[in-house]
This record gives structure tokens, C-alpha cells and sequence, in this order.
């Protein structure tokens, strides 16, 4: 994240020079700008926000004001906002690599490897000396691989599952399946199901190794606690 933070407030220092001068629009374009470069520095970043929306405002074909309000927004967590963000500065100046290498990178943290692939790509087409971005599509490329088998793995447990509706054990192996790709919400719902079917082996929820990722998790040790069967 700080090179990323390091990328957009260059940017931000970039834009008073170029826009000075020109109207009194852009030049107050340029003061708001540099007063929310000043402002992400600080982590002001709601404040940052409204000052680049204001200089997004008035300087909209500014691929710079953009770049530097959906790095803002994204910092405040408004990640759809950011994409947007981004995806306009690129309409603004294609060329970017900076910006595309940004909304790559939120591509990435959403989970969306292809759209992230995709835009790596282009980077190593327009440049391809950057070293950077190849790493990055190959990692995209990684990542995408394990989310497809990741898929097949659970889409394979709960056609089990829903083919046995009855079947205590298939509700079980799901539970088992989604615990270990890290998904707790699934692996606890999965869980409860098995035990409303009747599954009977509580003792080993405990020693499964399959279900060690829920070890440390307060929803799976009240139920252990709620459902354990008197004795």
C-alpha cells in the first residue's frame, strides 16, 4: 500500500504546474487537488475525498484529478467508487500505467483475477519491460487457477450433498470441503445441517483435521458447546 500511496501523490504534485494559468477554473482545480494530496498525506481521507470531487468537478477531462480521487476513495474503502474512479482516468488517458496498474490491484483485492488479468496484460503490451506487471498477470493467472479449483472442489461436495438431502455424512464432507478452502460460514452452515441430519460422530468435529481452520473460530466452539449430546 505505500507504493501505491507514493504513486498517487506524485500525481497529485504533478497537476498545479500543468493547470496554472490556464483559466481560473483549472487553477482552482489545482489548488483543490494539491489540498487533497496534502489531505491523503495527513489520512484525512474523507476530507481528501470532498476536495478531489470538487476538483473532479471542475476539471473533469483531468485523467490526473481522477487517478488521485478513486486512489482517495479507495483508501476510504469505497471500492466500487474507486473502480469507477480509475476506469474513467483510463478513458482520459489510456496510456497510464499507473492507473492501470491501480485498478488492477483492486481487481485483485476484490477477487476479480480475470478483469485484474486483463488489465496486467495491457500493461505488458504497452510495456513490455515491466517487470512489475508480469509478475503480477502471473500471479493473476495463479490465482485464477486455484479459484477454479477451488469451485470444482465445492461445486463437486454439494452436488453430494444435494443428492443425498438425507444423508448426514454428504452434508459432513461439505462441511470438510468448504472448512479447508477457509470458507467458515459455508463450513459452519454445511456443519449444522450434518448435525440437524442426525451425524453422529461430535466427538471427532474436534480432532477432524479438515476442520482446523474453524478451530479458532467463536461460532464454531458455541457450537460445539450448544450441540454436544448429553450425556
Amino acid at each position: 500500500m505505500k507504493k501505491l500511496a507514493l504513486i498517487a501523490l506524485t500525481l497529485c504534485a504533478l497537476l498545479p504546474g500543468a493547470a496554472r494559468g490556464q483559466n481560473k477554473a483549472a487553477d482552482a482545480a489545482a489548488q483543490q487537488n494539491a489540498r487533497g494530496a496534502t489531505l491523503l498525506k495527513d489520512g484525512k481521507f474523507e476530507e481528501a475525498v470532498a476536495e478531489l470531487q470538487k476538483a473532479a468537478d471542475a476539471a473533469p477531462t483531468s485523467a490526473v484529478i481522477q487517478s488521485n480521487l478513486a486512489y482517495a476513495y479507495d483508501r476510504q474503502g469505497r471500492t466500487e467508487e474507486a473502480v469507477a474512479a480509475y476506469r474513467k482516468a483510463l478513458e482520459l488517458d489510456p496510456k497510464n500505467t499507473i492507473v492501470r496498474n491501480n485498478l488492477a490491484n483492486l481487481y485483485s483485492k476484490q477477487g476479480l483475477y480475470e478483469d485484474a488479468a486483463r488489465e496486467y496484460e495491457d500493461l505488458v503490451q504497452r510495456d513490455p519491460g515491466n517487470a512489475t506487471a508480469k509478475a503480477n498477470l502471473e500471479a493473476m493467472v495463479k490465482n485464477k487457477a486455484v479459484l477454479q479449483e477451488k469451485k470444482e472442489q465445492t461445486s463437486s461436495a454439494v452436488q453430494g450433498a444435494d443428492s443425498k438431502p438425507k444423508d448426514p455424512q454428504a452434508a459432513y464432507n461439505a462441511a470438510r470441503v468448504y472448512a479447508r478452502l477457509g470458507d467458515a460460514d459455508q463450513a459452519l452452515t454445511w456443519l449444522n445441517k450434518a448435525l440437524d441430519l442426525g451425524y453422529d460422530q461430535f466427538d471427532y468435529l474436534s480432532l477432524d483435521p479438515s476442520l482446523v481452520n474453524l478451530k479458532k473460530d467463536p461460532r464454531f466452539l458455541k457450537l460445539l458447546e450448544e450441540r454436544r449430546p448429553a450425556r
